[in-house]
């Protein structure tokens, strides 16, 4: 960091200056389709693609052609008597100060040697002058990186419309907090104390001198609204059911924010002090609406608008859409179809907006783009494998703070159950993010990447004699059946995600079915059956079940459930549960128990904020507890919950120490578990191609 970085611009010209098609190309030129496809190729013509792709949709700029056309020496039209062989591009340049002087030069009929002349002259003096005005119409262009933040606990960011200060939340513990600094200076101000709570948003009023935060808490569903003063003081509460950031009107008056019940996501405009509500648009399930932005002239909200239905490795599909406050009336902003946006924001002079955004074309990573308004044409600001999650933007265009997650590093330890000894280190390095698991043959299956592809190892627990068990494409969120004997996993091999299974030796490999998102693939103690998560009847993720040869998958629950366990005796299937999920802003409400055969559906354990997802449920070997990772002060430890009286205990006492996920070993006597490092911290991204 701190290297200035280039992004990848595509030229953002206005709308009368581009040609958006190989037609509009070729007429302007007066030329076939295939001549001026040649010139692109061959005498490297200017032409941009919407989808940084050799098939994608084009485009051009007029002053760009013409710029070019002057540099290369190429014959005459045929109104200048070629017979229309080799033509120049140039027949009909726009109105503009360089093709005016163009035109002017032609009429004066110059000498031969002044002629020459010319020629030398007037490419370079084109294309000098318009270079740099090239640099300056592309915002984030050219830029610098600054970290701001070293704790790597940062989880979202804002920059105030004024840039004096930066706003951010610190989790920590298993709460987060609201910090506030100047922008030159390094010293943290504490405005909102640590709490159990999840921070959905943070928005700047348009004077800098008000912060609005949306979070949400273990008892209070949907989330709530606040203010408090930049500098610190009590925080008010505003408002209660919301389901995403808020955004403000230009004058600070009003806010618009999404609200979602059990079948539609609304797009709402509210006073801010009377409290009066206008839905502007709504969307049924399976679409959904997210991240809203206000215009900086009040007249347009952008959000997104995202159909849960569709959902893979890569994300759902996701456009940006713009709604015109006064008639309602709405359109698609960008035709770029978008795996994840997370949040939208506009610049202050209204030409664009930035996001935080995965493309379908990349799996796993955010970065910073930028879209033009009104033409739509999206560009990268941000390169690199890691991630930017948010962006927030100073109202001189000049600006972006967005919260930049660090690659991701682990290695797998071993325990006593009892927690009381120092662990000793199994795997060391990247592991990659699947749990660890522990086989009968007292050996370890984890995940490791190598060459750039996910594959699956065992090892035995001292860390010795290990042994590739997948050999192509990437496979990852492995089990093993209880006997030891099979083997369930995420593979890619048949150009998809999908569930495969194959003897613990090699043997009877084949594919189960096709994956649907985070399927979370959990065989059977005996191994003839898998249950697995995947979109269902209602558009989020539901239980499923499936022979493990394959065969018709059968839906065992509609409601969402996240990372389901097989209890040992093969009865019972336990997993993060919600009666059910709209948006983004939602998780799971607890720990949920249901039949194998999908009946006796009860609730377990209401989960607080501080209970990591990620790392995942697991029965201990007796089927007497639920296992699971807390965050507390003193970092993540594993806890359980005992069935019979419904108690808990916290099993390991482990300091300063981020798990990841973890397993019992069939005794009961040891656990296994990957810890490891992946920071969050805040970025400021700075344009230094602007003048």
């Amino acid at each position: 960091m701190g290297e200035p970085s280039l992004g990848a611009p595509s030229p953002v010209k206005p709308t009368l200056d581009r040609l958006d098609s190989w037609k509009e190309i070729a007429a302007y030129l007066k030329r076939d389709v295939t001549t001026v496809q040649r010139w692109e190729k061959r005498e490297e013509m200017p032409v941009h693609r919407h989808l940084h792709d050799r098939m994608g949709s084009v485009y051009a700029s007029r002053a760009e052609l013409d710029a070019w056309a002057l540099s290369r020496k190429l014959p005459a039209t045929p109104e200048n008597g070629n017979n229309g062989h080799s033509p120049n591009p140039v027949a009909q340049p726009p109105v503009s100060a360089t093709s005016t002087s163009l035109t002017r030069l032609r009429s004066l009929s110059p000498r031969p040697v002044a002629l020459a002349v010319l020629v030398f002259i007037v490419p370079v003096v084109v294309f000098l002058s318009l270079r740099p005005k090239r640099a300056s119409s592309l915002p984030f262009g050219m830029t610098r990186t600054t970290r701001l933040t070293g704790d790597g606990q940062t989880f979202k960011a804002a920059i105030s419309p004024d840039g004096r200060y930066i706003a951010h939340t610190s989790l920590a513990a298993g709460q987060e907090s609201l910090r506030v600094r100047r922008a030159n200076t390094l010293n943290d101000i504490e405005i909102v104390p640590p709490h159990a709570v999840r921070y959905i948003g943070i928005t700047f009023s348009p004077d800098s001198e008000t912060i609005y935060y949306v979070v949400r808490t273990e008892r209070a569903e949907p989330a709530l609204l606040y203010r408090v003063a930049v500098m610190g003081g009590s925080s008010e509460e505003l408002k209660a059911r919301l389901d995403s950031p808020i955004t403000l009107s230009p004058d600070g008056k009003k806010i618009a924010f999404v609200r979602e019940t059990t079948s539609e996501s609304s797009l709402i405009v509210a006073d801010l002090e009377a409290g009066g509500e206008q839905n502007l648009i709504s969307r049924k399930l399976p679409r959904v609406l997210d991240y809203p932005a206000w215009s900086p002239d009040g007249q347009i909200i952008a959000c997104t608008d995202t159909d849960s239905a569709v959902t893979s490795t890569k994300g759902s599909d996701t456009r940006i859409i713009e709604v015109h406050i006064a008639d309602q009336a709405q359109k698609t902003l960008s035709a770029h179809s978008w795996g994840f946006v997370r949040q939208l924001t506009w610049l202050g002079n209204g030409r664009g907006l930035v996001m935080s955004a995965r493309d379908e074309a990349e799996s796993g990573t955010f970065h910073v783009w930028y879209v033009s308004y009104p033409d739509g044409i999206e560009r990268k600001v941000t390169e690199g494998l890691n991630s930017q999650m948010g962006a927030s933007v100073s109202a001189d265009s000049r600006q972006i703070v967005t919260v930049e997650q660090s690659s991701f590093s682990s290695s797998i330890w071993r325990i006593p159950a009892t927690g009381s000894q120092d662990p000793d280190l199994i795997v060391s390095g990247l592991s990659g993010w699947s749990a660890p698991v522990w086989t009968q043959e007292d050996r370890i299956a984890f995940e490791e990447e190598l060459d750039g592809r996910r594959s699956i190892w065992t090892v035995d627990t001292h860390g010795a004699n290990r042994k590739q068990l997948t050999l192509t494409a990437n496979n990852y969120d492995h089990t093993v059946s209880r006997n030891g004997r099979r083997v369930a996993w995420i593979s890619d091999r048949s150009g998809s995600p999908a569930i495969w299974t194959m003897d613990i030796d090699g043997g009877n490999l084949g594919m189960v079915v096709k994956a649907s998102g985070e399927s979370f693939p959990q065989l059977s103690p005996e191994g003839k059956w898998i249950a697995f998560t995947a979109m269902g009847s209602e558009h989020w993720t539901t239980l499923w079940r499936v022979a493990s040869e394959g065969g018709r998958a059968i839906e065992l629950n509609n409601r969402l459930w996240q990372r389901p366990v097989i209890s040992p005796d093969g009865k019972w299937i336990a997993g993060f549960y919600a009666d059910y999920q709209l948006s983004t802003q939602k998780f799971p409400e607890s720990i949920a128990m249901i039949g194998a055969n999908g009946e006796q559906l009860r609730k377990v354990l209401p989960i607080p904020l501080s209970v990591s997802l990620s790392a995942g449920i697991r029965w201990s070997p007796d089927g007497r507890q639920l296992t699971y990772v807390n965050r507390g002060k003193d970092g993540d430890n594993i806890w359980s919950f005992r069935l019979d009286d419904a108690t808990l205990h916290q099993i390991t006492h482990l300091h300063g120490v981020d798990v990841f996920s973890f397993d019992w070993s069939p005794d009961a006597k040891q656990l296994v578990f990957s810890r490891g490092v992946q920071t969050r911290d805040v970025v400021l991204i700075e344009d230094t191609g602007q003048k």
